[in-house]
């Protein structure tokens, strides 16, 4: 008990010692710690409540309203993210007993336009039903792209007829809002083009227009992407080539910068290599006609013909006509004179030994290329002739092909990178004063109020003591004043004298009288 009282005691005196803006501050302190404390203890007791599904369309956020009303599930509609929320220990039982009734729908409907469908239907209503379903799927389809947030196609399938040429072709057209903080590309359009070009019978690429809700027609990028342009030369290049082009530059520079950066230092080489790939894809085809060993080749066919005439007196040859063109005809004789008529005839056929040969030259060599080197520094014509002598195998140089190297040596310009390194020397020294600003005050004002607490204790122990010496009923003696003299500044110092000296007259009269009448016969 003793204890607790003398707790209490010095509780009591601390408090008083505090002046008013420290106490106010402590009451403070203690009030917020307080407050977060009931936060923290309250918010571990409530329940915690998570997104069901979030970004909802109007339809699918009634329908599951409507669904979670009918079982008697607690939830929260939260309007600024079209989401549902319910209590955390429910959340993915939920999401399943959904997925089951084909909850969310996306907000527009597929080919469960048929589950319910109605007898009597025309063949104009089906097909419109059928289209309606089809746009549903790919608008589902498309908005499963992650930068796609919401989807909307419209499909126009012209009537059939009769001639081909008066067939008119299919078109769409597809509306996309992208995702906040999200952006699109030329692949991801090209995607939803060749998704739903080959989802519609009939439908070309090219009949295809994707549209995002700012108004921006973005197969116009497909078009910009894949169609060739000039290149500022003669020749004409599609942006694909020239991405391998840009490619295989970034790749050779790499390789040189890195290189010369590990003889002259970082940051002290510039390397720009330009590259022509030839892309164009040759065929080169040949026939040749080889002699033999002979000069003449190899033999065919051969026929041969001979012919001869013996006897006396007749003719040479008979009157022309079929019948002396007939072989082993008998020819008639004028029986006039000897003779002997040969005749001999040979044709040969040759087989001419041929070779073909077909060659076919994949795209993608070089062409031609030129590179430029640049140094920080003043360097000699035999340092310069020495970094050419490496750079020119390294991006593989070839002379027949008219490639190009310059090398050169200058002082690089400092001045940005010198000014800013003044601008972060400046913002660090901004930043030390600013800290020693910052700690000097709080310096300051912890000695100021550690000053005026001391003071202020101080004043509480001389009122302490005087309201001991009060309720003592007595003027404290030299030897308290001496071993606590904050008693003569507590009463006061004359009354104190004055007190003692009444004191000592009332105590020792004849001692004080001597004391009065030495002091008189000296004054």
């Amino acid at each position: 008990m003793d204890r607790f009282s003398d707790a209490k005691e010095k509780l009591a005196l601390f408090w008083s010692s505090l002046l008013k803006w420290q106490k106010l501050t402590l009451v403070g302190v203690t009030g917020a710690v307080f407050l977060g404390l009931v936060a923290v203890v309250a918010l571990s007791g409530s329940e915690s409540w998570e997104p069901l599904f979030s970004g909802l369309e109007i339809r699918d956020e009634a329908s599951i309203a409507a669904y979670l009303k009918e079982n008697k599930i607690p939830y929260k509609l939260d309007p600024a993210a079209n989401a549902i929320l319910l209590p955390k220990d429910r959340v993915y039982e939920v999401r399943l007993e959904l997925a089951r009734e084909g909850l969310p729908k996306g907000g527009v409907k597929g080919y469960e336009l048929f589950d319910d469908s109605k007898m009597g239907m025309s063949e104009f209503q089906q097909k419109i039903a059928y289209v309606r379903a089809l746009e549903g799927e790919l608008a589902r389809t498309v908005t499963q792209i992650d930068a796609v947030d919401y989807a909307r196609v419209n499909i126009v399938l012209p009537q059939p007829q009769l001639f081909l040429e008066q067939q008119q072709p299919a078109t769409a057209s597809v509306l996309i809002r992208l995702k906040k903080g999200t952006s699109i590309n030329p692949e991801h359009i090209k995607a939803i083009v060749h998704l739903v070009s080959h989802s519609v019978e009939g439908l070309v690429p090219d009949d295809v227009s994707v549209v995002d809700t700012d108004g921006n027609v973005l197969s116009d990028m497909l078009e910009d992407d894949m169609f060739i342009y000039t290149d500022g030369t003669t020749r004409t290049v599609s942006s694909v080539q020239r991405e391998l082009e840009r490619q295989h530059e970034r790749e050779m520079e790499r390789k040189v910068r890195a290189m010369l950066e590990r003889v002259f230092g970082p940051g002290s080489v510039v390397v720009r290599i330009k590259v022509d790939l030839d892309l164009d894809k040759k065929r080169n085809a040949s026939k040749q006609f080889i002699p033999g060993p002979t000069g003449k080749g190899v033999i065919r066919s051969q026929q041969n013909m001979e012919e001869s005439y013996v006897g006396t007196g007749g003719p040479a040859g008979g009157a022309p006509g079929t019948t002396t063109n007939i072989p082993g005809y008998a020819i008639a004789t004028n029986g006039s004179g000897s003779g002997e008529y040969n005749k001999a005839e040979t044709t040969t056929n040759y087989e001419i030994t041929t070779h073909e040969s077909e060659s076919v030259e994949t795209p993608g060599s070089v062409r031609r290329l030129t590179a430029s080197v640049l140094v920080d520094g003043d360097l000699t014509a035999e340092q310069l002739e020495d970094i050419r002598a490496l750079v020119a195998p390294a991006v593989g140089f070839s002379a027949e092909r008219g490639d190009q190297i310059a090398i050169q040596s200058m002082k690089f310009s400092t001045t940005l990178a010198d000014r800013m390194a003044e601008q972060l020397a400046a913002e660090q020294r901004q930043r030390m004063i600013v800290i020693l600003a910052v700690l000097i005050i709080l310096l300051v004002l912890l000695g100021i109020g550690s000053y005026l607490w001391y003071q202020k204790r101080r004043k509480q122990r001389l009122l302490d003591a005087a309201r001991k010496t009060d309720d003592a009923g007595k003027v404290p003696s030299l030897q308290d004043l001496l071993t606590s003299p904050g008693m003569l500044e507590g009463q006061g110092e004359m009354a104190v004298l004055e007190e003692q000296i009444r004191n000592y007259a009332l105590n020792n009269p004849e001692e004080f009288a001597a004391f009065v009448r030495e002091w008189i016969v000296e004054d």
